[in-house]
């Protein structure tokens, strides 16, 4: 195909052949690789953990609340700790360590708390036995001699 143009000097025509472009991109990257699946955690486990050292090292020590907070916190993070060693069976054996930790941790939290309770009643019983203590006679002793 051609192409002719009027000469603005001398009114005569110029046969030009059009140019051919070729475009050339770079190759295109590589696919990007698939990225690697989320590790799966199992929650009872961390839920387990975390409960049983919070009812161990926080409620455990405290008289007198550790029956409403140790107690009931230790007996979660003993359910909590069997349900992530049964589901750690279907995730590959994934949390079954921090299952087994929060269980007994939450068995050790039930055990502290009953056993700061035991040496506290039977201090106090044994103040309430001594004639020279100060509470010696009173009601709150009465009260805890009938236990």
């Amino acid at each position: 195909m051609s192409y002719t143009r009027p000469s603005p000097a001398r009114n005569e025509t110029v046969d030009f052949e059009p140019l051919e472009y070729t475009v050339s991109y770079p190759p295109a990257p590589p696919p990007a690789a698939e990225p690697a699946p989320a590790k799966q955690s199992n929650g009872f486990a961390v839920a387990a953990l975390v409960l049983g050292l919070i009812g161990l090292i926080v409620f455990s020590w405290i008289p007198g609340i550790n029956l409403l907070t140790a107690i009931p916190i230790g007996i979660l993070a003993i359910i909590f700790g069997i349900i992530a060693i049964v589901k750690s069976k279907s995730r590959g054996g994934k949390g079954k360590g921090m299952g087994l930790a929060g269980l007994i941790l939450g068995v050790l939290a039930i055990a502290a708390a009953i056993v700061m309770n035991v040496v506290l009643v039977d201090a106090v019983k044994e103040q309430c036995e001594d004639p020279n203590s100060e509470i010696y006679g009173s009601t709150q002793c009465e009260d805890i001699q009938n236990m």
